[in-house]
C-alpha cells in the first residue's frame, strides 16, 4: 500500500507555481503544518467479538455468478474476470455503527491454490488492528467447508492462522467463513488517518480479514512500519454488501451493482470488483460530486462544500493523468476511477479504483496538490495492477510510480517542466542525503529506513535508477519496457528480478551496473 508521503521532494517550480514539501532529515521547513511522525495513541479497547448477528448470518453468494464482477470492467477486458474465476474470492458483508464507531462482518472465502506445494493453513491478516491504522478488529468464530476450528493468532493478534485438517493441494479449492468486529478511530495522530471516522469522513481500507501473498518466504505477514505500506496480497474479486447511514455518499473499489434504504436510517450498498488487490471504501454525508469520462472511464471527484474549486481541479488532474498512462503503459481495465477528498495527513493514499488526496490541498492550485494527485493515478497501474512487496521492496512501486509522474508534466507542460520537477523533486533530496552522508541503498525494506529517510531514498533518489535506465536505452525501449512489464504482469505479482528481466530482454542491453549502483548502492 500506498501511500505518497509530504516528504518526497524540496520543492518544484511549475507553470509559475512552487511546490514546497517538507525537507528529509533537519532542513526546516516552516510551510507544512502535519507532523511526518505520529504520535502513538490508544484510540479505541480491544474487541472481543460475539457470535455472527442474525442479520449477518444470511451471507450468501452465486460462485458461479460472474455478471456483477464484468460490470466494473470495460468490455475489452470483461473476459478478465473469467480468468479470475478459480482466484480468492471475497463475499463480504459488513455494518458501521457510525454512533457506536464499530464494524461487524461476516465474509465467505473461496480459496483456490495457486502454490507448488500443499497448504496447511490459511492465514489472514487484520490490519485495522496494527499500528499504522489505529483502530481494532478480532475474528470470532472461523468455519472450513462448514466445520467450526480454532485459529491461532499471532502479531499480537493481527495474524490470524486457521488451521486446514487436510491440506490444500494445489488447483484444489476450499471455502472458509470468518465473523469479525473492529473499532473505528477518531484520532488523526493514529497513523496517517488513514483509516477511522475523522472529521465527517468514514475511511475503511482493508476493514476486513485479507489473506496476503504466498510466495517463497511462506506467507508474508510481518507488522509494517507505520510510515510504509502494510498490504501484501494477490489479486481477487470482491463482492461487498455495506451496511451505513443512509445520508452518506460512499465511494468504494470496484462499482455500485445495488442499493437498498432499509427504513431505518440506514441503506446497504452493494459493490462488485473486476480482478483488485484489495478492497477500500469511503464516505461522508458531506460530500459533492463531479464527474469526466475519459473514454470508458467514469471519473468521479468527491469532495467538501467550499472545495468545489479544488474538486474541479482535481478531477482534471486525474483525468488527464489518466490519458497519459493509458498511452504510455497500457489501457486501465475497470470502468470506474474514483478521487476522494479526505483528512489523511498523507498527500495522497491509492487503492484499486480509488485515490484519496488530502483536504488540505485543496487549496492550492498545481504544485504539490497536482503531483500528488497524478502521482497517485500511477498506483493504479504500479501497485494495484503490477503488484509488488511493498514491505521488504518499496521501490519497485513507489520509485516507479514518483518517475511516472514525470510522464504527466512532460506530456501537459513540455519538456522544461519536466526537468524541474525530475531536478527538484528526484535529485535535490538525493543530493541532501549524499551531503550529509546519509546515502542508502534503495532497494532496502521500509523497515530499514527512518522515516525521513525513507522519503528521501524511495522517493527522491529511486526514481534516478529509472531515469537512467531511459537515459541508456532511449525513449522508445523505454516506454517498451514499461508496456511490456505492465501486460505480463497485469493482476499478478512481480518482484525485482521480473522488471530486470523485462527490461534487459526489451532493451536489448545489459542493465546490471545500473541496477548495482542506484537499486543495490554498490
Amino acid at each position: 500500500m500506498r501511500r505518497f508521503f509530504f516528504a518526497t521532494a524540496l520543492g518544484l517550480l511549475l507553470m509559475g507555481c512552487v511546490l514546497t514539501v517538507p525537507r528529509p532529515a533537519a532542513v526546516p521547513t516552516p510551510t507544512v503544518s502535519p507532523p511526518l511522525t505520529p504520535t502513538p495513541v490508544d484510540a479505541q479497547p480491544t474487541v472481543t467479538p460475539r457470535s455472527a448477528p442474525a442479520a449477518l448470518r444470511g451471507v450468501t453468494v452465486d460462485w458461479a455468478d460472474l455478471n456483477p464482477y464484468r460490470r466494473a470492467m470495460r468490455p475489452a477486458f470483461a473476459s478478465d474476470v473469467d480468468l479470475y474465476e478459480q482466484a480468492t474470492r471475497y463475499a463480504i458483508d459488513l455494518t458501521v455503527d457510525i454512533e457506536a464507531l464499530t464494524l461487524r462482518g461476516v465474509q465467505r472465502v473461496r480459496v483456490t491454490s495457486a502454490e507448488a506445494e500443499p497448504l496447511s493453513e490459511i492465514v489472514f491478516r487484520l490490519l485495522p488492528d496494527t499500528p499504522g491504522y489505529g483502530g481494532s478488529m478480532a475474528v470470532g468464530s472461523v468455519t472450513v467447508e462448514g466445520l467450526r476450528v480454532e485459529p491461532d493468532l499471532r502479531l499480537d493478534g493481527s495474524a490470524v492462522y486457521v488451521p486446514l485438517s487436510t491440506p490444500l493441494r494445489p488447483g484444489e479449492t476450499t471455502e472458509l467463513v470468518l465473523t469479525f468486529e473492529g473499532t473505528i478511530p477518531t484520532d488523526p495522530s493514529a497513523g496517517y488517518a488513514q483509516y477511522g471516522y475523522i472529521d465527517g469522513v468514514l475511511a475503511l481500507p482493508n476493514a476486513y480479514p485479507m489473506i496476503p501473498v504466498y510466495d517463497d518466504e511462506g506467507w508474508n505477514v510481518e507488522l509494517a512500519p507505520t510510515y510504509g505500506d502494510a498490504a501484501f496480497t494477490d489479486t481477487s474479486l470482491y463482492l461487498v454488501r455495506v451496511t451505513l447511514p443512509a445520508r452518506m455518499i460512499s465511494a468504494a473499489s470496484g462499482v455500485e451493482v445495488d442499493r437498498q434504504d432499509n427504513g431505518d436510517g440506514t441503506a446497504t450498498v452493494t459493490y462488485a470488483s473486476g480482478p483488485m488487490r484489495d478492497f477500500a471504501l469511503v464516505a461522508s454525508e458531506e460530500y459533492q460530486m463531479a464527474t469526466d469520462s475519459v473514454g470508458e472511464v467514469l471519473v468521479t471527484s468527491y469532495f467538501f462544500s467550499g472545495d468545489e474549486e479544488g474538486g474541479e481541479l482535481v478531477l482534471d488532474y486525474a483525468s488527464r493523468a489518466l490519458e497519459v498512462y493509458e498511452e504510455t503503459f497500457g489501457t486501465y481495465p475497470f470502468t470506474e476511477l474514483d478521487v476522494v477528498e479526505t483528512p489523511t495527513l498523507a498527500g495522497g493514499i491509492e487503492y484499486p479504483g480509488l485515490i484519496v488526496v488530502a483536504a488540505s490541498l485543496y487549496g492550492e492550485r498545481g504544485g504539490f496538490f497536482e503531483l500528488a494527485t497524478v502521482h497517485e493515478v500511477a498506483h493504479q497501474w504500479w501497485y494495484s495492477l503490477v503488484g509488488n512487496d511493498q514491505l521488504d521492496e518499496p521501490w519497485l512501486d513507489e520509485s516507479l510510480t514518483q518517475y511516472a509522474s514525470l510522464f504527466y508534466f512532460e506530456d501537459r507542460y513540455g519538456p522544461q517542466s519536466a526537468q524541474r520537477v525530475l531536478e527538484n523533486t528526484f535529485e535535490v533530496p538525493y543530493r541532501y542525503i549524499q551531503e550529509r552522508e546519509q546515502d542508502m541503498a534503495v532497494g532496502l525494506p521500509v523497515a530499514s529506513y527512518t522515516e525521513d529517510l525513507y522519503g528521501a531514498v524511495v522517493y527522491g533518489k529511486g526514481p534516478l535508477f529509472f531515469h537512467a535506465v531511459r537515459q541508456q536505452v532511449g525513449d522508445e525501449a523505454f516506454y517498451e519496457i514499461l508496456r511490456t512489464y505492465y501486460d505480463e504482469y497485469r493482476y499478478g505479482v512481480a518482484y525485482p528480478a521480473d522488471w530486470m528481466a523485462v527490461a534487459e530482454r526489451v532493451s536489448g542491453q545489459e542493465l546490471d551496473a545500473l541496477y548495482a549502483h542506484w537499486i543495490l548502492g554498490e
